[in-house]
């Protein structure tokens, strides 16, 4: 029987309820935020008051997209989600290292000892720091996927190899930061190597990292989830171009592959001042999607199903 691994504990897959699938609620002081001050949000009452607004737009779940050793702040978000009641599927795994804590740790790092550190982390507990293991399990294991790909260097190379292996063994989905031109059939051909089944896989930002919807097309149709969080973010293109791909793939049958999310900074959460926030897309993009004629009814299946079939443990 499937399930998705929530930080309260695992949960079937019709708890999930509407479920947006790459947030960022807390971000600890640190390398993300010495790359880029957008890249900060320690205050828990802020936070918690996004997360109160997220759910009264009707938000049930959430993905925290922060992975281990990079500023994962797991015991805030366990809080957090006991005092509002929402679910929150969290990450272990890496993301570009760059924005590790401590990168001299990875490339020193065997490549079975970061698998272990990821299956503890889905089996066991999160670490909250170092020798201090919390009562709460990641649920998906997150990687960093840039266009020199799998084997950028000896570090990423052991990096995805560990969290290939991490999640043939334990089930969890695996799911990938893809930055600009990163190839995402490369990766796809890597995972399946290792017995990764692509209904295992989301690839998230997929829709800047190349906005090409045959490429698109292709992909879905091979049966990996595609996360799309380029939502009001003009920098990149406008939200008729994001709801024009979205048409497109649901046109092509491919709805059921869609996900969607709002890939937070302190520059896109209302708590922290910002003009709009986390229930955007609850609150104004559905709308804009409505407007478009996507159904409602296709709007909520993506929010719902879609993101409880790609969040579901599979062995």
């Amino acid at each position: 029987m499937e399930f998705i691994r929530s930080i309260k504990g695992d949960i079937a897959k019709a708890q999930l309820g509407i479920c947006q699938c790459h947030e960022h609620l807390f971000i600890a002081d640190g390398p993300s935020r010495s790359l880029s001050a957008a890249l900060y949000m320690e205050d828990y009452e802020k936070s918690c008051k996004e997360a109160v607004m997220y759910k009264d737009a009707g938000g049930q779940s959430f993905v925290d997209a922060q992975p281990y050793g990079c500023g994962r702040m797991a015991q805030h978000t366990l809080a957090l989600c006991r005092e509002t009641g929402l679910n929150a599927v969290c990450c272990t795994g890496f993301h570009k290292t760059e924005f590790h804590e401590q990168p001299q740790w990875l490339e020193q790092t065997g490549e079975d000892k970061l698998t272990r550190v990821f299956i503890a982390e889905v089996t066991q507990g999160m670490e909250a720091k170092v020798g201090v293991r919390l009562d709460a399990k990641a649920g998906l294991i997150k990687c960093a996927l840039t266009k020199n790909g799998v084997d950028a260097d000896k570090t990423y190379a052991k990096l995805f190899a560990a969290a290939r292996s991490a999640s043939a063994e334990t089930g969890a989905p695996v799911y990938v930061h893809m930055d600009v031109d990163a190839d995402a059939l490369l990766l796809l051909k890597f995972m399946q190597d290792g017995g990764i089944d692509p209904s295992n896989i989301i690839l998230c930002h997929i829709d800047r990292a190349k906005y090409d919807f045959g490429y698109h097309t292709e992909i879905a149709q091979a049966g990996v989830f595609l996360e799309y969080d380029t939502v009001h973010r003009e920098k990149y293109h406008s939200n008729a171009d994001e709801i024009e791909l979205i048409s497109h793939m649901i046109e092509k049958g491919c709805g059921e592959k869609l996900l969607l999310g709002m890939d937070e900074t302190n520059l896109r959460l209302k708590s922290y001042g910002a003009p709009f926030g986390m229930d955007y897309i609850l609150t104004d993009f559905k709308y804009q999607m409505l407007d478009a004629d996507i159904g409602e009814a296709i709007f909520t299946k993506i929010m719902t199903e879609n993101a409880a079939n790609a969040l579901a443990f599979k062995r």
